[in-house]
């Protein structure tokens, strides 16, 4: 039976959970490695840019995020245990302790009519430590979403990308429990409100950019719903551990100002 000798990761455990038990699960279990990115070919934009142009009114944006992951190295992975604490003080050596969340968790909702700005860490999750950069907002289209650093994101950048903190491998990246975040263990989405009569379109113009990471879905909380009078479908756009240029081009396309 196929297993990690260093934390007792099954492969059928493996299998059943879709998590690392540590940094060794990488180089034991098979697992989809994952695609290298190519820059979205400029026709695919055009297109994408014509659209939102004229639905602008028809797409709502209701919530930017950009969220890094990391591991702590040579422990084992939440899977087995979280350790909050361990992680918790690495925060407050590094200074960190205030962009702890507080309560450890970030924002789930939209508070009145005015936008949420949310950026911290939080413990916990499925990896030790996750820093968010979390934007709620009503605004009626896709144009210019408030955009603010916190004062100290020099630190944090540096903090999360201190590479002998945290769990990697050469020939792969930094490792996050998940397999499909391994690498950057970056994620970047939005949730967008598309009226109903646009959303096939939409879709099919947003399958266009799967082999270019991509990622893209009904959001599976908050589904069909209504923004004033008009009935709207919530879309999770997503990708993982994009190129710099790849976002700059998307966020460009779809009026936005850009993400950490």
């Amino acid at each position: 039976m196929l297993y990690c000798r260093f934390c007792g990761t099954k492969e059928i455990q493996f299998r059943k959970s879709g998590k690392f038990g540590c940094t060794h699960c990488v180089s034991i279990f098979d697992y989809p490695k994952p695609k290298g990115k190519n820059k979205i070919p400029e026709p695919f934009l055009q297109t994408l840019e014509i659209f939102v142009k004229k639905n602008s009114k028809s797409i709502t944006l209701l919530s930017l995020r950009t969220r890094i992951t990391r591991n702590l190295k040579s422990n084992l992975f939440p899977y087995y245990d979280s350790l909050v604490e361990k992680s918790k003080q690495l925060l407050v050596d590094f200074g960190l302790e205030e962009s702890l969340y507080p309560g450890g968790i970030p924002p789930t909702r939209l508070e009145g009519e005015k936008s949420v700005l949310g950026m911290g860490f939080y413990l916990g999750s499925e990896d030790h430590i996750r820093w968010e950069n979390l934007i709620f907002t009503k605004e009626k289209n896709l144009g210019g979403y408030p955009s603010a650093k916190p004062k100290n994101w020099i630190s944090i950048f540096r903090f999360l990308f201190k590479k002998p903190l945290w769990a990697s491998a050469p020939e792969v990246g930094f490792i996050s429990s998940c397999p499909t975040n391994l690498g950057r263990g970056r994620r970047d989405s939005l949730l967008v409100a598309v009226a109903v009569d646009v959303v096939s379109e939409f879709f099919s113009i947003l399958r266009t950019l799967v082999d270019f990471g991509i990622e893209f879905a009904p959001s599976s909380d908050h589904r069909i719903g209504n923004i004033g009078k008009e009935r709207v479908l919530v879309v999770k756009i997503s990708w993982k551990n994009a190129s710099v240029a790849q976002k700059r081009d998307f966020y460009k396309i779809l009026g936005l100002l850009g993400s950490y």
